[in-house]
């Protein structure tokens, strides 16, 4: 069994799978999450990364992977909360009921019960205590209409982060990572590219390495706890 391994969710492409692989790469023992196989959860098994499949958005699945867990860790550095679902609320309320409750499956109800479940089994070392890392969004300061369900359910994903940053203390740090334009996929347009870009004081994509950055700061700094670092290039000041 896996001792002091970090749990990443949501490991199956994009920044999961960038955080994954560099905690591999920096001799942490990885247990990435993915919902559906991709040809990066290929690379991260081939690795030698223990891989869990569950569908973060049924609680019978995330019951099932706690379970799942539980045969293959020992005990846990530290937990992050990356997978997400994300796209504009429907304009149809049947469509957008169904989006909300998918939503806060993935984004609250998975990391609490995954949290509650594992509590006990979250170890620190000497004075370092052990991590929770809930990645949030920076819509949870600034909103964007358009995505409210999304957005809205992040925000208590963040309030989660500080209500067990409270519940966990002394022996657990709870902290969130808000990014903002570190990606873009493919269904942002030029336009809509340039537009995110203009209202990024930076000026840039960031990448995934600068959250990964945010996560390596966290866990190696003993004194924060109940805290959200932005890593959005300063967006969440200027964004309309």
């Amino acid at each position: 069994m896996l001792e002091n391994a970090i749990l990443v969710t949501g490991a199956g492409r994009r920044i999961g799978f960038h955080i994954a692989k560099r905690l591999h790469q920096d001799g942490q023992q990885v247990v990435a999450h993915y919902r559906t196989h991709t040809a990066e959860i290929q690379a991260l098994s081939d690795l030698g990364i223990t891989t869990v499949q569950a569908d973060l958005a049924d609680t019978d699945s995330i019951l099932t992977f706690i379970d799942d867990l539980k045969t293959k860790v020992s005990s846990f550095r530290a937990l992050i909360h990356n997978a997400s679902s994300f796209e504009p609320t429907a304009v149809s309320l049947q469509q957008a009921a169904e989006q909300y409750d998918v939503f806060y499956t993935i984004h609250m109800k998975a990391p609490y019960l995954i949290n509650q479940a594992l509590q006990s089994m979250l170890k620190g070392k000497e004075d370092m205590p052990a991590d929770i890392i809930n990645i949030t969004d920076i819509n949870v300061e600034n909103p964007t209409p358009r995505f409210d369900i999304y957005g809205t359910t992040k925000a208590g994903l963040h309030n989660m982060t500080l209500v067990l940053a409270k519940k966990y203390a002394p022996n657990i740090k709870v902290n969130a990572i808000a990014p903002g334009p570190v990606l873009f996929t493919d269904q942002h347009s030029d336009q809509v590219r340039q537009q995110m870009l203009d209202e990024t004081l930076l000026a840039k994509e960031g990448g995934a390495e600068p959250v990964y950055l945010a996560i390596t700061s966290l866990l190696n700094n003993p004194f924060i706890t109940g805290a959200s670092i932005p890593v959005d290039g300063g967006r969440r000041l200027s964004k309309r």
